[in-house]
């Protein structure tokens, strides 16, 4: 099937005053993270879910993310359908193609739930820091990711090419903010989904237009019966001030 490149919906970053890195919540030290991750291969299909359509990004990014904490858990909570997820999007924007704020959609998934789904904490992660994103996919199976996309961008995934810098990368315009799962990392690329497809990332060209980052704490892994050394009580408070 050929590659489509969707549409843009993330708007820009938004970091709530008092809502400290994730790492700052490790009850202890976290471990180093693996050498190499890969949640994407463990589902069989990445739905497009209304984003060739609609700038809803962030909820396909969330949808995402519930299809692969189910096949790492072993758990079965409803995942979402397109519909549910573009009447989610016109839910939480007013009915309006707007786009949405990633840190508002994850404040949604905690206090109310989405699509029967509620997540137990959500934190930022330092985009630049390498070592803090790979723990975060490695120990809670995904990082919420913003990107600023460059206009080169949309014709590499149609093409089936990895996200990289090319030559002349410093004149490539901006095309638009998107919402991506990262739900694996080697040596050299990240691995997102997005757009129905998995796409490579290579490590520098995430450090140049990835914008935002955030832990997940899924309901998925509590009910699995681990947390992952997060010291969640102090986050959860942290939560409730915002």
């Amino acid at each position: 099937m050929a590659r489509v490149a969707g549409k843009f919906g993330k708007l820009g970053p938004q970091f709530p005053v008092g809502l400290k890195q994730f790492t700052a919540y490790a009850a202890a030290p976290l471990p180093k993270p693996p050498a190499a991750v890969d949640w994407a291969t463990k589902v069989d299909d990445w739905p497009m879910d209304g984003n060739d359509q609609y700038g809803d990004c962030t909820m396909a990014a969330a949808a995402h993310l519930i299809q692969s904490w189910n096949a790492q858990t072993a758990q079965a909570d409803p995942v979402p359908t397109e519909q549910q997820v573009v009447d989610q999007y016109f839910h939480l924007s007013g009915g309006k193609d707007t786009g949405l704020v990633e840190s508002q959609v994850l404040a949604a998934w905690q206090k109310k739930g989405l699509w029967g789904n509620r997540i137990i904490a959500y934190a930022p992660v330092n985009v630049h820091a390498q070592t803090a994103i790979k723990q975060t996919i490695s120990l809670f199976g995904g990082v919420y990711a913003g990107i600023q996309v460059p206009a080169n961008a949309q014709l590499q995934f149609q093409d089936g090419k990895p996200w990289t810098l090319e030559e002349n990368w410093q004149s490539q315009p901006i095309e638009g903010g998107h919402a991506v799962p990262l739900l694996g990392y080697d040596a050299d690329w990240l691995y997102v989904v997005t757009w129905g497809a998995v796409q490579q990332v290579a490590w520098d060209w995430w450090q140049t237009y990835g914008d935002e980052a955030w832990a997940v704490l899924a309901q998925e892994y509590h009910e699995a019966g681990t947390v992952n050394g997060i010291d969640i009580a102090t986050l959860t408070a942290d939560l409730k001030q915002i």
